[in-house]
């Protein structure tokens, strides 16, 4: 019986290292794939930052210089300094801010009454608003600058501001696509409870959403620090001007000045980084619940 058993054995071992180099290169590919992509994807990252760390002369050595031989961290405070940087990022905080709180305000109540409330016109308004997804933001661009200029508002934040509070079609879809995927029966329990629907909207739907509002946080933060269009239509003043401008007001004015121009790119994509790192996972989360790819 032994002899039996040590002979299977034996016979097997071919089999089973088989099975196992078979599983390595099957892993070692996939992750191989996985890692040459992401090297790809991150390069010009990492080109970026050496270049805001070298200097003017290493630009044009051949072969290039991956890595500079002195690291000019001195190039950061420079640029910063020369660009007006502290003025527009502030302006580019406070539009930010106040139209983070418009979206996610208005996206989160109107999507909750597309998803949940039953009234006349509702399924008809959803499929218009859905349908302004398709116009083109340029063909609106001329009335919506007229009914500004009227206003008064032209050189202000109002324009880059108060659109938030109406919404976002994109977005109202995203979150309805959210709420239909959380049980029915918890908001009737509440309401059974005698919770009417701002007692259910805020005490039971708003806290299971809260990989909805990181989204839509994400989302709306990402829009409006990076936004360059609105901002050129809209704002004249140097002091009125945002991240965005103020980097190409200073690529106009030093456009030689190659390291300085990646240092403020540099400094002006780190809170963007560390705003998606911080948030992945809920967005992620809420990407999935949704069912959107």
């Amino acid at each position: 019986m032994s002899t039996t058993y040590a002979s299977t054995s034996v016979a097997l071992r071919p089999l089973a290292r088989r099975r196992w180099w078979r599983d390595f290169l099957r892993l070692f590919g996939s992750h191989g794939l996985l890692i040459i992509g992401s090297a790809i994807m991150l390069f010009p990252f990492f080109w970026l930052l050496m270049l805001s760390l070298g200097t003017q002369a290493q630009l044009y050595e051949i072969p290039p210089v991956w890595i500079p031989k002195q690291l000019m961290f001195s190039n950061y405070p420079e640029a910063l300094e020369r660009s007006n940087f502290y003025r527009t990022f502030l302006n580019t905080a406070t539009i930010t801010g106040f139209a983070l709180i418009g979206q996610v305000f208005s996206v989160t109540l109107v999507a909750y009454s597309f998803a949940r409330l039953r009234w006349p016109g509702r399924d008809i308004l959803f499929v218009i608003l859905l349908a302004t997804m398709m116009i083109p933001p340029q063909i609106t661009q001329v009335p919506i600058y007229i009914l500004w200029r009227s206003l008064g508002a032209i050189n202000t934040f109002y324009p880059l501001i108060v659109p938030n509070y109406f919404g976002d079609p994109y977005l109202i879809f995203l979150a309805r696509q959210f709420y239909m995927t959380i049980p029915l029966e918890m908001e009737e329990a509440a309401r059974v409870d005698g919770c009417g629907y701002w007692d259910t909207y805020f005490r039971v739907v708003l806290p299971m959403a809260i990989p909805l509002v990181v989204t839509v946080s994400l989302f709306a933060f990402l829009w409006n620090w990076n936004d360059f269009y609105n901002p050129l239509i809209y704002l004249s003043s140097p002091e009125n001007f945002t991240l965005q401008l103020g980097l190409l007001a200073f690529l106009g004015q030093y456009w030689t000045q190659y390291p300085l121009f990646m240092a403020n790119t540099v400094v002006i994509l780190i809170p963007v980084i560390v705003v998606f790192l911080l948030g992945q996972r809920y967005f992620i989360k809420s990407i999935v619940l949704t069912g959107l790819k």
